[in-house]
C-alpha cells in the first residue's frame, strides 16, 4: 500500500474528510437543542456516518504511517491525520486543519517523488469506498435541514389537518367560571380546577392554558397539548381540532408557547391578542382615555372627569399641562409641573383619580413628586421617595434611598410608616397584598397589615391571584433543570385561607423559569434565576420615571 496512486487517493480522502468536518461545524449547531426534532434525527445518522468515516480514515492513516515508517515525512503526517479522530470529542472548525495539512503534504510528496512500490488494488478500492462514503456524508450535512423538513412532511401525512369549517358545525360548550389550570406533576400534564379537582386526566407530555377563540359567531376555548409524539389543539371536552408532528420537543416550553401563538394567529385566524382564561394582573392603574381628535391647539386631550378634560401640549422646550372645562375648552387651569405620566392612548392616574406629577426627576437636586387634585390643586412631597398609589386613607410609598416600601397615613405630612417596611409589594384584587419582607421571605397581608395566613414562604408567585390562588414554594436552593434550561419547580397551590389544594407541581399555567445567559448551571446564573423567582413585577403610575433607580 506504499504505491503512488494509493498515497494520492488517501491524501484526497483526508482532504475531503477535513472539508466535511469544516462544513459540519459551520452548518450544524453545537447545541442539539437548537435543532428541530426531525433535524435531530438526520444529524444523529450523520454523526454515525461521520464517526465511521473518521475511524476508517484514522485506521488507514495508521496503516500507512506504519508502511512508511522509514520515511519520516509520510510517517509523521499520517500520524497527524490520525489526530483528526479527535473531532469525535472536539467539535470545532480548527480540527479540520490537521486533516487538510496531512492530505496536502502527502499529495505533494506523492506526486513529486518516484514511488516504485506497486499499487495495492485493495488499498485503492478502500480509498474509493471511503471517498464515496465521505461525499455521501457531506451531502447529508449540506442538506440536513431540508431532510428534516421532508421527514416532518411525511410524518404529518397521517395527522389531523385543520378544517377551516371545523367550528361551523359544532356547538359552543356550556360557559362556566371554572378555570382549567394546566399542571405538570410526576412528569405528566393534566388540568385541575381552582379547588384542585381533576378536570382532564394527567396524560399529556405538555399542555398550555386554554385560550378563547371566536369562529362563526361562536366562542370556544382551545389549548395546545402533546401526546404520543403528536402536538394537538384540543377543546375542553378533549376533542381534537387539529394535530401535527412538531419541530420542537415538549420540554422546550418557550417554543411550545410560540407554536400556540402561531396557530392562534395564522391557522385559527384570530385577530384579537391571545388571552388566557386567568388574567395575568401586573397593575391596577386607573386610566383616562385620550380623545381621537386632531388639534393644532394641543397634542393630547384626555377624558379626565365629568367636569374637566386634561390637555397636554408638547414642546421642545417644556410641555404644558392644563385642566380644561368640558363645556368650554378655552376655560383652562394651567398646572405648573414638569412631568406627568401619559402616552398617546392614556393619562395614568392614582386610584383616587388624582393625577401624579414628577419634577426634577432627572436632576441631582431635591426630587419633587405629588398629585394634582381634580380641581387643579397641587400637592407635593420632597425627597427620594416615590408615591406608588393611594389605598383608602393610606398612601403607599417607596423610599429609593433605603429600597423599602411602606404605608403612611394620607393626612400625615411627616410620612411616618404605619406598617412594616417591605422590599417589594404586589396588590391583589381582593384587597390583600403579597409582600416581600426585609429578610426576603414572602407573606400575604390584608388591608390592616395582618397576616392572611401565618406561614411565610421563600417565594409566592401572584400569577393566579385573579382566582384568589397563591403559588408558593420553599424549594429554591436545589432546583433541577431540563435539557432546555427550564426549572423543575415544586409549587403548591394555596386557596384564599392559605390551605393547600395541590402540591408537588413541577410546572403550572404559563409560568416557567429558565436559566439566564448560556443555560449553564453556575453560581452566577443560579443567583439570577433565584432573583427572578422573587420578582413580583407589579407596576405603579410613574414607574418609568424611576427606571434608572431600579437598576442601581
Amino acid at each position: 500500500m506504499r504505491g503512488k496512486i494509493v498515497n494520492v487517493c488517501l491524501a484526497v480522502v483526508n482532504i475531503l474528510l477535513s472539508a466535511i468536518i469544516l462544513v459540519y461545524t459551520l452548518l450544524i449547531p453545537k447545541d442539539s437543542n437548537m435543532l428541530t426534532i426531525q433535524e435531530g434525527i438526520v444529524v444523529g445518522y450523520i454523526n454515525i456516518l461521520l464517526y465511521i468515516n473518521i475511524i476508517a480514515v484514522a485506521v488507514a492513516d495508521i496503516i500507512q504511517s506504519y508502511n512508511h515508517r522509514n520515511d519520516s515525512v509520510f510517517n509523521i503526517f499520517y500520524l497527524i491525520g490520525v489526530f483528526s479522530v479527535g473531532f469525535i470529542f472536539i467539535k470545532t472548525p480548527f480540527i479540520c486543519l490537521f486533516g487538510i495539512i496531512t492530505g496536502l503534504v502527502v499529495l505533494i510528496k506523492s506526486l513529486k517523488e518516484n514511488l516504485v512500490e506497486l499499487n495495492s488494488i485493495v488499498g485503492i478500492s478502500i480509498s474509493i469506498v471511503l471517498m464515496i462514503g465521505i461525499l455521501v456524508t457531506g451531502g447529508l450535512v449540506y442538506k440536513y435541514s431540508d431532510l428534516g423538513q421532508y421527514i416532518k412532511n411525511k410524518e404529518n401525512e397521517n395527522e389531523l389537518k385543520y378544517n377551516t369549517e371545523y367550528f361551523k358545525y359544532i356547538t359552543e360548550l356550556e360557559e362556566t367560571d371554572t378555570p382549567y389550570i394546566n399542571v405538570k406533576k410526576d412528569g405528566k400534564y393534566g388540568y385541575i380546577d381552582d379547588n384542585g379537582n381533576e378536570l382532564i386526566p394527567f396524560k399529556y407530555e405538555f399542555a398550555t392554558p386554554f385560550v378563547e377563540i371566536s369562529a362563526y359567531g361562536k366562542r370556544f376555548q382551545v389549548a395546545l397539548v402533546c401526546i404520543d409524539g403528536s402536538t394537538k389543539i384540543i377543546l375542553k371536552n378533549e376533542r381534537d381540532v387539529l394535530s401535527y408532528k412538531s419541530e420542537s420537543k415538549s420540554e422546550n416550553y418557550g417554543a411550545k408557547y410560540e407554536e400556540l401563538a402561531n396557530i392562534y394567529k395564522n391557522t385559527l385566524k384570530q385577530e384579537e391578542p391571545m388571552k388566557y382564561e386567568i388574567d395575568d394582573i401586573k397593575e391596577s392603574i386607573l386610566k383616562a382615555k385620550a380623545y381621537n381628535d386632531d388639534s393644532t391647539d394641543y397634542t393630547y386631550r384626555y377624558d379626565y372627569n365629568d367636569e374637566y378634560d386634561f390637555i397636554v401640549t408638547e414642546s421642545f422646550i417644556e410641555n404644558t399641562y392644563e385642566l380644561a372645562k368640558k363645556e368650554d375648552l378655552d376655560v383652562r387651569i394651567e398646572v405648573e409641573v414638569k412631568h406627568v405620566d401619559y402616552d398617546k392612548y392614556y393619562l395614568y392616574l392614582y386610584s383616587n383619580r388624582t393625577i401624579p406629577f414628577f419634577d426634577n426627576i432627572d436632576e441631582d437636586s431635591a426630587k419633587y413628586q405629588g398629585w394634582i387634585t381634580e380641581y387643579g390643586t397641587k400637592k407635593s412631597l420632597t425627597g427620594n421617595v416615590q408615591i406608588l398609589d393611594f389605598f383608602d386613607d393610606k398612601v403607599l410609598l417607596k423610599d429609593w434611598n433605603k429600597k423599602k416600601v411602606y404605608f403612611v397615613d394620607a393626612d400625615d405630612s411627616s410620612l411616618v410608616p404605619v406598617s412594616e417596611t417591605f422590599s417589594d409589594i404586589y396588590v391583589c384584587q381582593n384587597g390583600n397584598y403579597i409582600v416581600k419582607t426585609d429578610d426576603y421571605n414572602f407573606k400575604v397581608i390584608d388591608k390592616d397589615f395582618n397576616k392572611v395566613f401565618e406561614t411565610e414562604y421563600k417565594v409566592i408567585n401572584p400569577r393566579l391571584t385573579a382566582k384568589e390562588l397563591y403559588l408558593v414554594t420553599d424549594n429554591i436552593d436545589n432546583v433541577d433543570f431540563n435539557d432546555f434550561g427550564y426549572a423543575k419547580m415544586n409549587w403548591s397551590i394555596l386557596n384564599r385561607e392559605g390551605n393547600s389544594i395541590y402540591d408537588n407541581i413541577e410546572q403550572i399555567y404559563d409560568i416557567y423559569y429558565k436559566l439566564p445567559d448560556d443555560d449553564k448551571i453556575n453560581e452566577n446564573n443560579y443567583l439570577k434565576f433565584q432573583n427572578e423567582l422573587k420578582e413580583l413585577n407589579y407596576h405603579f403610575p410613574g414607574d418609568k420615571f424611576y427606571e434608572d433607580k431600579k437598576s442601581k
